[in-house]
């Protein structure tokens, strides 16, 4: 099973289209938001692109941070960071770098994923992946994200144009 992961939208619905177009090509029917989405309309707007999405919030998500009732019923909202296992494979998400790096520390899972930074990362922790799929929204480098493969723990990065 392959699943998206994306981080940093700050509301640009430019770049997240042409992440969507991706998606829909790869039949992707899971995503994984690693926080800085932006407002509820943008969190419909990529909702609409999956089967299910995992939302953890960023700092800069202050918007929607109390709007979890409001979301559409295919998201899965957990405000500082989630966890889920698909494919056997124990899996967290997160926004903040440090707590990444903490959860990939404590050995508890398969693979992290989280943003932040905008830049794109991948490294291993023990027997932890950690992989940042850098930002959507081309603020401070090109604009990306990340294909997961969870059968064989690769992941693609896809740069927008």
């Amino acid at each position: 099973m392959k699943v998206a992961v994306f981080s940093d939208v700050h509301d640009n619905l430019v770049r997240w289209r042409e992440a969507a177009e991706i998606v829909k090509r790869e039949k992707i029917k899971i995503g994984f938001c690693c926080g800085d989405i932006g407002d509820l309309d943008t969190v419909s707007e990529v909702a609409k692109s999956f089967e299910t999405l995992y939302l953890a919030l960023g700092n800069l998500d202050f918007k929607i941070k109390n709007a979890s009732g409001l979301f559409p019923d295919n998201v899965v909202f957990a405000p500082d960071f989630g966890e889920v296992v698909l494919d056997k494979r124990k899996i967290a998400y997160v926004h903040n770098n440090r707590t990444a790096k903490q959860l990939a520390e404590s050995g508890r899972y398969d693979i992290v994923f989280y943003g932040h930074t905008h830049t794109p990362w991948e490294e291993k922790i023990g027997a932890t992946q950690l992989i940042n799929p850098g930002e959507v929204a081309g603020q401070f480098g090109k604009a990306s994200f990340a294909i997961f493969d969870l059968k064989t723990l690769k992941a693609e990065l896809k740069i927008l144009k």
